[in-house]
């Protein structure tokens, strides 16, 4: 009997040594399997063909001596906290580096503007001019000085007899109606610009174009879906990230059939994409009758659109984009993108796809990303565009009707 009550905790013991070395070897064979195959697919990315390594790659840089430094600080950025936001699900946080820097008031946070000063300014009203956009016009890839709204700054106030202050509203991932909402946000605060520029096309095309609904299309749905539902998907979701699960997707990628949307579909969905990009501007226009203020929106170029000459770093993007399983579909957004050039001359919008159409310079990071001369290059079209038009577009609208 009493070796019968001693050997209940021997058999407890060993079934407790069992299960924690069960736990212990698979624990540390999962973090093998994870570091082999962040292993792999850094090789794979790093010597497959025809493949770019980032866009720190890109010959739009110039080869300046701040891009590697930049691209560290850009990246600890991106990978710092992400701060919901009301209505709009996300926005801008505050950060302050070498070369980019969000400064926080108390109408938000938002990226620094290098707004060119004078003596001739100091003592004298300026011109307020927001631009809303998403990433590329908050500058992701570029410093302070290198934005589209910093460049911006500078043509205006060296075109203009009046001193202008630009504020850059862009906010990374954003769409028109989340720049409508922040826009409206801004107003009822008691702001009064004097001018409101909307720069934009690459988001609104890529999210209508890959989405069933283009007018509730945003970056991140299904992921902001999922877990505001609290599915299981959505509450797992971080698993996706894990580099072992990355590398299942990417070999069932090589084995799953592309079924490509019917033509009238896609069709169908440029057209409710450019239709949604409309009605928003709408809106802004209503908007810019109540607060008086003048407007002016563009549909801004991108590197899978148009007879830019490419360099070799830009051919390689538009290949990767192009084949089967690419980083994106080129021909899906193109085609949000001929529908926009299509509406455009009825003095809705100005499209700016062309922009480049005789730029052989290398100036794309990515596909829709710029270097610091494509953002001047674009700036500077649109402050010419404001000053042959200086009382907004609605006249010019008025003009053609």
């Amino acid at each position: 009997m009493e070796h019968e009550v001693r050997a209940w905790p021997n058999r407890l013991q060993w079934l407790y040594v069992f299960v924690g070395s069960m736990v212990v070897n698979l624990t540390v064979a999962l973090l093998a399997l994870e570091l082999l195959c962040w292993i792999v697919l850094s090789g794979y990315n790093w010597i497959r063909p025809h493949h770019y390594q980032s866009e720190i790659d890109s010959p739009a840089y110039a080869g300046q001596a701040w891009v590697a430094d930049f691209y560290r600080e850009q990246s600890a950025r991106v990978n710092s906290r992400k701060f919901y936001v009301p209505f709009r699900l996300w926005g801008v946080s505050a950060w302050h580096g070498k070369y980019l820097n969000v400064d926080v008031s108390a109408d938000g946070a938002w990226r620094r503007s290098l707004n060119p000063t004078s003596d001739d300014c100091k003592n004298r009203p300026k011109a307020s001019v927001w631009v809303f956009g998403g990433s590329t016009v908050f500058g992701t890839g570029v410093p302070d000085w290198a934005t589209l709204p910093s460049y911006l700054a500078t043509e205006l106030n060296r075109r203009g007899n009046d001193c202008v202050e630009v504020t850059n509203f862009g906010v990374e991932g954003y769409v028109t109606t989340q720049e409508v909402i922040l826009l409206a946000e801004q107003l009822k605060r008691g702001q009064h610009p004097t001018t409101v520029i909307f720069y934009d096309g690459f988001n609104d095309a890529f999210a209508g174009m890959n989405s069933d609904d283009p007018r509730s299309a945003h970056y991140a749905y299904s992921t902001v879906k999922e877990r505001i539902q609290g599915s299981v998907h959505g509450r797992f979701d971080f698993i996706g990230n894990l580099y072992s699960v990355r590398a299942a997707y990417a070999i069932l990628a090589l084995f799953r059939r592309n079924h490509p949307l019917a033509t009238m579909d896609n069709n169908a969905k440029a057209v409710a994409t450019v239709d949604n990009y409309e009605a928003n501007l709408a809106l802004v226009r209503a908007l810019s009758g109540a607060y008086h203020f003048k407007l002016y929106c563009f549909w801004q170029p991108m590197l899978l659109y148009g007879h830019k000459p490419l360099v070799p770093f830009e051919q390689q993007v538009a290949e990767l984009d192009g084949r089967s399983g690419g980083r994106l579909n080129a021909q899906l957004i193109a085609n949000a993108y001929v529908e926009a050039g299509n509406r455009s001359t009825d003095g809705t919008f100005v499209n700016l796809a062309g922009l480049f159409d005789s730029v052989p310079d290398p100036l794309y990071l990515d596909e829709a990303h710029l270097g610091p001369h494509g953002n001047e290059l674009a700036a500077n079209a649109i402050a010419k565009y404001v000053e042959d038009h200086p009382a907004g577009m609605e006249l010019q609208r008025s003009e053609r009707k």
